[in-house]
Order: structure tokens, then sequence, then C-alpha cells
């Protein structure tokens, strides 16, 4: 006969127990390994994720960009230099010398066209019949006088 059948229920289950514990202490301390190497796992997975890399800037290319920029700055410095030994001055340049000259001759046009204009009512005077035209004239001198005056104004308000 063999063994099983010599053992009472009670050795057998008492047997069964002592088998059942030993696998509960093995699955245990499997499942503590694995999940010890799931953690290192995934610990070293997230570091090598959130790994800054080197920025890659030689000291050498650094060293020029420094070069580069103590240059720039220096003509920077003469630009300024050159800027602040000009004198812009609206007064002294040509464009005032211009829009004075322009402003003059708006006036000059205004004075011919009243002088016209008196010119045209003497004659008037003189010749017999001639309102007509002289009114349909007098309108539009002064609409040229008004358009005169109003570029003139637009040149003075320039300044």
């Amino acid at each position: 006969m063999s063994d099983e059948e010599q053992l009472s229920d009670e050795q057998r289950i008492s047997l069964l127990e002592g088998k059942v514990g030993k696998n509960r202490t093995v699955i245990t301390i499997v499942a503590l390994t694995m999940l010890v190497i799931l953690s290192v796992s995934f610990t070293v997975l997230i570091l090598k994720l959130l790994r800054v890399d080197d920025p890659g800037v030689s000291r050498a290319s650094f060293d020029e960009q420094v070069v580069i920029i103590q240059a720039m700055q220096a003509d920077l410095e003469k630009q300024k230099h050159t800027i602040a030994s000009l004198s812009l001055s609206y007064q002294a340049s040509q464009a005032a010398t211009f829009q004075q000259t322009l402003i003059e001759q708006e006036q000059s046009y205004q004075e011919f066209l009243l002088a016209l204009k008196l010119g045209m009512f003497d004659l008037a005077k003189m010749v017999h019949g001639s309102r007509t035209w002289l009114d349909v004239y007098n309108d539009k001198l002064n609409d040229a006088k008004n358009l005169s005056e109003l570029r003139e104004k637009n040149l003075k308000s320039l300044q």
C-alpha cells in the first residue's frame, strides 16, 4: 500500500495545509519580487524620459558669440555718436524752404486774383451790359481764391 492510504484524514489535512502554506509563501515572494522589478523599471523609464539633454553649445562657440556681441555693441556706440552729431533741423532743411516758397507763391496768386477782380469790375463799369459776364467770372475768381487760401492754410499747418 501507498503512504497516502495509511495516513488518517487529519494527517492528510495537516499535510495539505502545510503545502498550501508553502505555496502561499512562494507566491507572496514571487509577487513581491515582481512588484519590486516593476517599480524599478518604471522609475528608470521615468528618469530616462525626464533627463534633460546637454544643451550642445561648446565653449568655443559661446566665446565666438561673445566676441560678435562685443563688436556689435562697439558699432552701436559708433552709430549713437554719429546720430548725436547730426543736426536734423526742419527749419534749415530744403523742405522748409520749399514749403515757404509755395506759401509765398499762393499769396502772390491770391493778390493776382484780387487785382484781376478789381480790373474786371472797372472794365464792367466802362462797358454797358457787362454785368452778366462780371457775375459769372466773379464767382470763378472767388472759387479760385478760396482754393488758393485753402492750399496756403494746408501748407502752413505742415510747419
